[in-house]
């Protein structure tokens, strides 16, 4: 094994468990040294860092260099996290196009690598709500009924393994499944 490869899985190693303890300055340093040596898991989690604001202020043109970096590595986590950035327009302009491209991304990445089951639920239901509201893309509501149904499977997922805050993501996929259904049968009744 290639002695970087080691030193930077044991360095953001060491930035998880000082993150899970809430020593937030002490991870963004492990992280950053991680990163500089080629860990692209680490540089994603130091969008995080920036993302949230961990050691000071939100910022989130760091947190775009830093996701953005992780996803040009093919890190599909990265993938999402820059559509999110360009989904609501965090670091700039709202693009939706760039959003649901990424969004795509995150998609193809997971389904190569079959890694990060734990983003798939978020992934498809932005995926879905793109498709829903022709964000970045032509609106298909049968195609966003199919993504809402990957999502809500993904969700089920996420409780079975008792993914950190799965409540949060399973409500807004009721929700938008709900409106998706709905809308489907007001096409259906219209026909």
């Amino acid at each position: 094994m290639d002695e970087n490869f080691q030193k930077s899985n044991e360095l953001l190693n060491a930035g998880a468990e000082a993150y899970r303890k809430g020593d937030y300055v002490t991870a963004q340093e492990y992280y950053t040294q991680a990163a500089k040596l080629g860990n692209v898991q680490a540089m994603c989690n130091l969008g995080y860092i920036y993302e949230y604001g961990r050691t000071g202020k939100r910022d989130y043109e760091k947190s775009f260099y830093c996701f953005k970096k992780a996803a040009d590595s093919g890190s599909a986590e990265a993938c999402y996290k820059v559509g999110d950035i360009y989904f609501y327009g965090d670091a700039g302009e709202k693009d939706y196009g760039l959003a649901f491209e990424y969004y795509q991304e995150a998609v193809q990445l997971l389904n190569e690598t079959n890694d990060d089951d734990d983003i798939m639920s978020d992934i498809y239901y932005r995926l879905a709500l793109c498709w829903y509201k022709g964000y970045g893309t032509d609106q298909d509501i049968l195609i966003a009924f199919h993504y809402i149904n990957e999502a809500e499977f993904y969700s089920y997922c996420d409780r079975f393994t008792d993914k950190f805050m799965w409540q949060s993501i399973a409500k807004r996929i009721e929700l938008l499944r709900s409106e998706i259904k709905h809308s489907l049968d007001e096409a259906l009744e219209n026909k």
